[in-house]
């Protein structure tokens, strides 16, 4: 139910003022403190009270009073004086304003003081044209009989109400020394805190913006954050499942590494046994030749004997022809001497003679054949015997030196396998070794991206409750100066609405409307603003990488992270998948070997490469490599294994 205003007793014009002030401060104008005007005069004085308000409006106002004077103990300080203006009824009516304004009453100028002076039985108002006098003054004597009995109803109800702002003006004289107490003791003015707070409004609203779009930005960081949490997670689990089957791996290499050093110790063991059976073999055929050697030092012997028994012989031979011949000399002595002897005894010597010689000569001829038996199955023995141990040797040096060479072509393979072996052994030790550098690398990586990712959250969990505590304390500033705010717009509206002006509260509302709207437009705009944010993730299992994926799609570039060692990409594939949709492969020409420390940069066609291989490739199958937001590039082998990846996550951020 609408609040009926009081009477005023000083005429018809001071009836048709409270009529259009009811009409003209309405609460879309004013709010929900339309008949209620306060005015603070003086730098901290409440010079003026004009109220037209019903008991709990009064009640309202007494509340209010008390927040203020108890806001006044920690950081302002209030005076509040009440000056009645209404005076008797003259014979004319001015209207007589002092505006120094809320900032200049802050700085002690004499305040702000508005007086009404009503004449009885005037109809027209100074300041106003005649044509909307005369509009006015029609509108209002059209009304006047209508709200003339309610008005005369509200007289007596209107003198209760001057009388109680008499006792509240003598309650503000005493807060008045009361808060003049309080300035004299803290000494600071009201202006200082009303420039302190009129700056710090707009810092507060800046402040909050900036919290408000950092909050934001921090919950995309926390969103991030968790993100990288669960690659990080991943990554871990990977790492460990890589471990695991690296562990499996080393243990597989050192069994067969000790596989390998105890068939290297049984080749050993072989291989010194057959250098003994080849000593042995040595020792057998230095034995054999020596036996050779007395062989044919002995053939010489018999050769010599034989030469010796024929030397022999011929001289036995000589011996019996010259024996012949003395025999014959002998023997034609002796028939010479016959020849003189008598016929009888030489007959007779003849015969012996004769048979003497036959004898003689049979003798020697049985001798001589003997002899020759002799000599001749002595040299045939001898010569048999020569000739089957020369057989016997030739056999057994034949032997001997085929299962030399046998032995040597054996050693020899021995040798090659063992070079082999030792040469794996090598390898595999160089692969245990890498492999366990590899691990440390990768622990080493996992550790300090894990106190990265610690110290990360550490502080964004510290930047975090800083903005938290720090944005509560600019709402608690903002609640603060919304009240102040709320306060002085109940002043500032209550200014207004006790001088009539409602065609500037019009102006200040639109013109604070357009205010706000450009300010939400630009808001807008702001809020319009987007960035972009591209995280890259890279992986491998061996020494080559993908170190660099071109974001427009122009290059691919592969690098040999050894040192030391080569590595043959021929015939590798390279995959890149573009938002989940389009798939590129590409595969390395044969040949193609990637050296220490090299990089092999892959451009597509028309991306202004040239073709320099191994260190520049052409893909001429495609014009470009592909570009999104969601990029994955890996690298396999011949096998088709997965050895490297290349992730790259686009993120718009508002």
């Amino acid at each position: 139910m609408e609040e009926k205003l009081p009477q005023v007793k000083t005429g018809f014009v001071a009836q048709v003022i409270a009529i259009r002030f009811r009409r003209e401060v309405s609460p879309k104008t004013v709010g929900s403190s339309s008949r209620l005007a306060v005015f603070v005069l003086g730098k901290t004085n409440l010079k003026f009270l004009e109220i037209c308000i019903d008991p709990i409006r009064v009640g309202h106002f007494q509340a209010t009073v008390e927040k203020m004077s108890k806001s006044n103990e920690s950081t302002m300080e209030y005076e509040n004086e009440y000056r009645s203006t209404i005076t008797p009824r003259t014979a004319g009516r001015s209207s007589t304003r002092t505006s120094g304004g809320i900032g200049s009453a802050g700085q002690g100028s004499g305040g702000r003081v508005l007086k009404i002076v009503t004449e009885m039985g005037s109809s027209t108002v100074s300041g106003i044209s005649p044509a909307f006098s005369a509009n006015a003054a029609q509108s209002f004597l059209e009304a006047t009989e209508k709200e003339k009995r309610e008005l005369q109803n509200l007289n007596d109800r209107l003198s209760n109400y001057i009388d109680r702002v008499k006792g509240l003006e003598s309650q503000n004289r005493k807060l008045v020394s009361d808060l003049e107490d309080l300035r004299s003791r803290w000494g600071k003015d009201t202006s200082e805190i009303k420039e302190k707070y009129a700056g710090s409004l707009s810092d507060a609203r800046r402040t909050i913006d900036d919290m408000a779009r950092q909050k934001t930005e921090v919950e995309v960081q926390i969103s991030r954050l968790q993100d990288d949490i669960a690659e990080f997670r991943r990554r871990y689990d990977d790492t460990i499942r890589l471990r695991q089957a690296d562990k499996e791996q080393i243990t597989n290499l050192r069994n067969m590494i000790n596989d390998s050093e105890t068939e290297i110790n049984m080749l050993r063991q072989r291989y010194k046994n057959l250098g003994d059976e080849l000593n042995k073999y040595n020792k057998d055929n230095a034995r054999f030749w020596d036996e050779l050697q007395k062989a044919r030092s002995d053939l010489d012997q018999e050769t010599l004997s034989r030469i010796d028994f024929q030397n022999q012989t011929q001289t036995l031979l000589e011996e019996l022809e010259f024996l012949r011949r003395v025999h014959d000399q002998e023997v034609k002595e002796l028939q010479a001497l016959l020849s003189r002897e008598p016929t009888d005894t030489r007959e007779f010597f003849k015969n012996e003679l004769a048979l003497a010689v036959r004898d003689i000569r049979n003798e020697y001829d049985i001798i001589a054949q003997q002899n020759k038996t002799d000599m001749e199955s002595w040299y045939k023995l001898k010569v048999q015997e020569v000739q089957s141990a020369t057989n016997r040797q030739g056999m057994e040096g034949s032997y001997q030196r085929e299962e030399i060479k046998r032995m040597r072509d054996h050693m020899q393979d021995l040798r090659g396998k063992l070079a082999d072996l030792e040469s794996k052994n090598v390898m595999l030790e160089k692969q245990v070794q890498e492999l366990n550098h590899q691990l440390e690398d990768d622990q080493r990586q996992y550790e300090m991206a894990l106190n990265d990712r610690d110290a990360q959250l550490r502080k964004m969990r510290e930047e975090c409750h800083a903005l938290v505590s720090e944005l509560q304390a600019l709402l608690d500033t903002k609640q603060m100066l919304d009240a102040e705010i709320a306060i002085y717009r109940k002043m500032l509206e209550g200014e207004e609405s006790r001088a009539g002006l409602r065609q500037m509260v019009e102006q200040v509302v639109k013109s604070h409307s357009l205010q706000q709207q450009e300010e939400t437009e630009s808001n807008r705009t702001v809020r319009g603003e987007m960035s972009t944010r591209t995280t890259f993730q890279r992986s491998a299992k061996g020494n080559v990488v993908i170190s660099e994926c071109d974001l427009d799609g122009k290059f691919i570039t592969l690098e040999n992270t050894h040192r030391q060692k080569e590595e043959n990409i021929s015939e590798w594939k390279i995959k890149r998948k573009i938002d989940g949709k389009r798939e590129v492969v590409y595969t390395l020409p044969p040949g193609t070997v990637l050296k220490a420390g090299k990089t092999c940069k892959i451009w597509a066609r028309d991306q202004g490469g040239t073709a320099r291989p191994p260190n520049e490739l052409i893909f001429d199958a495609e014009t470009s490599w592909g570009s999104g937001s969601n990029v994955s590039t890996t690298l396999l082998n011949r096998e088709g294994e997965e050895r490297a990846s290349h992730l790259q996550k686009t993120i718009q951020q508002g």
